[in-house]
């Protein structure tokens, strides 16, 4: 069906609304039945403390009046009569004692008779105060069903709590008497009608209290097996404050589950509460049932949860009147905004087309641009590699001119000892001419001398011949000796020659070794200064290389961000033409040409 916005606008609010309606029926439900079983919570708690509390309170008076009567003058005298075997007489003197505290007793409380019981062990019935003497007031045996009376004389220590005995449930306390030389004579209790609980365990005049006692325990309690009482599932209502008020709602659930526990329901506007009724020795023997007429209590609740309902109506209406005044300024509101929208999504789809161009544009420039700055990268890499080569080769052959220099300073300084050993040389020489010529003229002499002696050998005639032989030797060496200075001279003149030629070339060399030493130092300042000079401008491109290298990588960035601003506003451009779309079924929702 076609629907304005002003509908659509109302339909979820109205929905939430119904919803809260039902919220708020459901939780005045829930508070009625809060409220409710909190009361029911609130009475069995209550009742079941005050029955609990005047029950201990009845026995602890049962326990205490059994007590005093213990120690009434007469009671052991009587009870030692007994024991000799003069019943009667000691019931007669026990009546005796008794009977003035019966008769003040009931006519200060104004009550009809006051039950006190004395036993005689093991459970035999010595005497009972409220009733006449000679009228069953003793003698007859208890011990076929009151076990307390068993207990008490067998443990010989008091005893208080529930008992059913002919009358039905009564509330009993008892203790052992002993005799002054601690020997057990018997046993006294005092009885106080179950009933008596019930004048005092209700809080509100529409309090009521039904008492129900199990069916099989009539065979005890005869006096109300003869009233002929209503029985029910096993149990039989022996007492009720009201039975108008009490059995209408008293069901058999309630009894059953009353048998094992506290149990607390409602039932047609009445809060009922059952508590177990247990004997001294813990046994289950009945039921206690509390009525309570809650029909104030519930009118408040009902109240409260009409309260909810018609608040929560009001409020509904309040709000689809709300809803149907404020819708008219949203709807207006909405259509000023929708045509803004409208201006603002074409000026923003124009926008979005000329920097998706323009970011398109960069995007390419960027491109080429870090392609180029690549290429370029690359080139200078090569340059780089180069240039290292270079430099590299500078120094080493930066430390060849070294070693090449070490090299010529040795030779030179070689040359120089040359120079000093030929000077040297041609010194010896010069000293061994001397003595050659020394030799020569000892030679010359020795040659003069031969001839001398060859001519002297001559005049001597045949005794000289031997002695001219002998000149003749002598002369001959003389010559030999004369030829060989002569030889040994030429030789050393010549050698003296050659050393003074070896000198000057020696000196020669020296001088040229100094200039080519003086060039290696040249040499190898220039290559240590190229070497410098290649390694200075390795660095130097090695930064050139990492500048492009860095500018390389923002030109990449730069490239990337241009397209990626490039594909935001191809992104943006769409976004645009969505926001169109989007104002345009804006458009149609306000004036309900959408079908929903």
């Amino acid at each position: 069906m076609r629907m304005s916005l002003r509908i659509k606008v109302m339909v979820i609010p109205l929905v939430l609304m119904m919803l809260s309606s039902i919220f708020l029926i459901g939780m005045s439900l829930w508070v009625e039945n809060y409220l409710w079983q909190g009361k029911v919570n609130e009475l069995s708690v209550s009742q079941a403390a005050l029955a609990k509390k005047s029950l201990d309170s009845v026995q602890t008076q049962a326990l205490t009046i059994a007590a005093m009567a213990a120690a009434i003058p007469g009671v052991q005298e009587a009870y030692k009569m007994a024991r000799n075997g003069r019943e009667a007489a000691g019931r007669t003197l026990l009546r005796k004692s008794m009977d003035p505290i019966h008769r003040s007793v009931t006519s200060t409380l104004g009550i009809k008779y006051f039950k006190i019981h004395f036993h005689l062990p093991p459970a035999k019935s010595f005497l009972r105060i409220w009733r006449k003497a000679g009228k069953n007031d003793g003698g007859d045996d208890l011990s076929s069903f009151r076990k307390t009376v068993l207990e008490v004389n067998r443990g010989n220590k008091p005893i208080t709590g529930i008992e059913i005995g002919r009358g039905g449930f009564a509330i009993r306390g008892l203790v052992p008497i002993i005799s002054h030389s601690g020997i057990h004579l018997g046993s006294v209790e005092c009885l106080f009608d179950f009933n008596k609980i019930f004048k005092t365990a209700r809080f509100l005049s529409t309090d009521n209290v039904a008492v129900y006692m199990v069916s099989k325990e009539l065979e005890i309690a005869r006096k109300l097996k003869e009233k002929k009482l209503p029985q029910t599932d096993g149990l039989v209502r022996v007492f009720s404050s009201n039975a108008s008020a009490t059995d209408p709602f008293i069901k058999k659930a309630l009894l059953s589950k009353s048998l094992k526990g506290k149990t607390s329901i409602q039932f047609n506007g009445h809060l009922l509460t059952g508590l177990p009724i247990k004997d001294f020795s813990g046994t289950t023997q009945g039921v206690l049932i509390f009525v309570r007429d809650a029909a104030k209590q519930l009118a408040v609740i009902t109240r409260i949860r009409w309260s909810l309902i018609i608040g929560g109506s009001i409020l509904l209406i309040l709000v689809c009147l709300f809803l149907y005044i404020s819708s008219s300024s949203i709807v207006s509101s909405l259509k000023k905004i929708i045509e803004q929208l409208g201006k603002s999504s074409g000026s923003i789809a124009n926008a979005s087309s000329e920097i998706s161009s323009s970011s398109q544009a960069v995007a390419s420039g960027a491109s080429e641009q870090a392609a180029s700055l690549e290429e370029t990268s690359a080139s200078m890499e090569e340059t780089t590699s180069t240039i290292k080569v270079n430099a590299d080769n500078a120094q080493q052959a930066n430390q060849l001119m070294r070693q090449t220099k070490k090299v010529t300073d040795l030779a030179s300084d070689s040359m120089k000892e040359l120079i000093l050993s030929m000077a040297d040389i041609s010194q010896a020489s010069e000293e061994t001419s001397k003595i050659i010529k020394s030799i020569d003229e000892v030679a010359f002499q020795t040659n003069l001398l031969a001839l001398n002696a060859a001519v002297e050998a001559a005049r001597a005639g045949e005794a000289g011949a031997g002695f001219a032989v002998v000149a003749d030797e002598v002369r001959d060496l003389a010559l030999r000796s004369t030829e060989a200075a002569k030889n040994t001279a030429e030789l050393i003149e010549s050698t003296i020659e050659k050393v003074k030629n070896g000198e000057k070339i020696a000196n020669s060399s020296t001088e040229t070794f100094n200039k080519v030493a003086s060039s290696t130092d040249k040499v190898s300042e220039l290559v240590n200064e190229i070497s410098v000079a290649s390694q200075e401008q390795a660095h130097g491109v090695e930064q050139i290389n990492h500048t492009l290298a860095e500018m390389e990588n923002v030109t990449q960035s730069n490239a990337a961000s241009a397209e990626e601003s490039a594909a935001a506003s191809e992104e943006m451009k769409f976004q645009a033409t969505q926001l169109e779309e989007i104002v345009d079924s804006l458009k149609n929702i306000i004036i309900g040409i959408n079908r929903i």
